[in-house]
């Protein structure tokens, strides 16, 4: 066996030191938006408890048709940078603060406020080239130096999705600029990290000789490793009420899904990751704080309340966040103190689930002993670290607050 394949091999393997794992936390930067209720105040940024954390991410920044950074909210620069810098320079461990670029609406052409229909593109039109590669990697240093980052990273959700704006070029392209964006990072001062969200299986958007080899796509997300310091495996949203067929289904199972033929779990998505050769010190594994609800659940009753019933459309928004088909995991607690909803687990999937007989309402979400469990996994794989999506959406008001922060810190630290 060739020596350097065997090294390579070692170099998976390699266990982590404890001071090196990661415990991060993304933050939604519209989080702020939320109403307040009245028994719940609207989540502060300050109120982050940053002795559980080492990296918290600043979602989002975006970009313009000139490929310089630019905010998404109005109060960004003003009041949300400030306040995410003070929480870096008050904690106890070093934290570090991560600026996201993209996200999910960036490249969503169908996005509902209508500026997915403009930005879309501009992931595949900045990478084609090494002009445009430039503006950006330049915008993105001076825009982390001026207001404080230690890292950028890159959510774009997909390179190559002929769905979202992508193109088939997108995949070479994408390698090239993070190749650039390491040398870039790396010479700067401060140097800078660089991470990259990545999906547990293959976009449904991908050209199909992609999805006639799904392994090939694991194999590419290998070819980028060399150039990150991680990459942020987005372990959720396997199911939801986006689903066709209409079946209920767990958002994040661990170690099987409920149909027993379905290949869609975390244990399969890191085991995907790591036979195509991605080092196991690079990936940080994505963990829920939301569940994802749905709506017109037939056949629900106490004595078969699980997952794997037909439904009709997504679940009411929560009072919070507002959306239908999602809960965070403080309003799934609140729905059950309450006595809205009723509590049970999913043994199949290592999940836990709330419902409503009389108006057929159903969700899948994760409690801190799941989040427990899934974190093991990572440990036990020599994962780099675990992420939450997202901070504010975890129990932050009543004790104890950040309990599924705490479970992934109690596994890590």
């Amino acid at each position: 066996m060739n020596f350097l394949y065997i090294f390579s091999l070692l170099l998976l393997v390699i266990p982590i030191d404890a001071s090196e794992r990661i415990v991060a936390a993304y933050y939604e930067n519209y989080a702020h938006y939320r109403p307040a209720l009245k028994e719940r105040p609207a989540f502060s940024l300050s109120s982050i408890n940053t002795d559980l954390l080492t990296d918290l991410y600043y979602a989002f920044a975006g970009f313009s048709n000139d490929f310089k950074i630019q905010p998404m909210q109005e109060n960004d620069k003003s009041v949300l940078y400030p306040q995410i810098l003070k929480l870096k320079q008050n904690a106890k461990n070093n934290l570090r603060v991560f600026l996201c670029i993209g996200g999910w609406n960036f490249n969503n052409p169908d996005d509902p406020e209508g500026v997915g229909a403009h930005t879309a593109p501009l992931f595949s039109q900045m990478v084609s080239n090494p002009a445009n590669r430039k503006q950006f990697i330049d915008s993105a240093i001076d825009y982390a130096h001026l207001y404080g980052f230690d890292g950028i990273d890159i959510d774009w959700e997909y390179p190559g999705d002929l769905q979202r704006g992508g193109t088939a070029a997108d995949l070479d392209n994408f390698i090239e600029f993070l190749k650039e964006c390491s040398a870039a990072f790396g010479k700067t001062t401060p140097a800078l990290y660089l991470s990259f969200a990545a999906p547990a299986h293959v976009p449904f958007g991908l050209p199909q000789n992609w999805r006639d080899d799904p392994q090939r796509y694991f194999r590419w997300i290998a070819q980028c490793a060399p150039y990150v310091d991680r990459i942020n495996l987005m372990a959720y949203d396997y199911h939801g009420p986006f689903d066709i067929p209409k079946i209920t289904g767990a958002n994040a199972p661990l170690s099987r899904d409920t149909d027993p033929k379905s290949p869609l779990c975390i244990a399969k998505s890191v085991e995907n990751y790591l036979n195509n050769g991605v080092p196991a010190n690079k990936i940080v594994l994505g963990m829920p704080a939301f569940g994802h609800s749905f709506a017109g659940v037939s056949d629900l009753s106490p004595e078969d309340s699980g997952p794997g019933k037909p439904f009709s459309t997504a679940g009411d928004p929560g009072p919070s966040t507002q959306l239908a088909g999602l809960l965070a995991y403080f309003e799934v607690s609140d729905k059950i103190a309450k006595g809205e909803f009723s509590f049970g687990t999913d043994a199949v999937t290592h999940t836990a689930y709330g419902y409503h007989l009389s108006s057929q309402q159903w969700a899948s979400f994760d409690t801190p002993e799941t989040i427990k469990l899934k974190a093991q996994l990572a440990l036990d794989k020599n994962l780099k670290g675990v992420f939450l999506w997202a901070v504010d959406m975890d129990e932050y008001h009543w004790e104890p607050k950040y309990p599924l922060l705490h479970s992934a810190w109690s596994v890590f630290h």
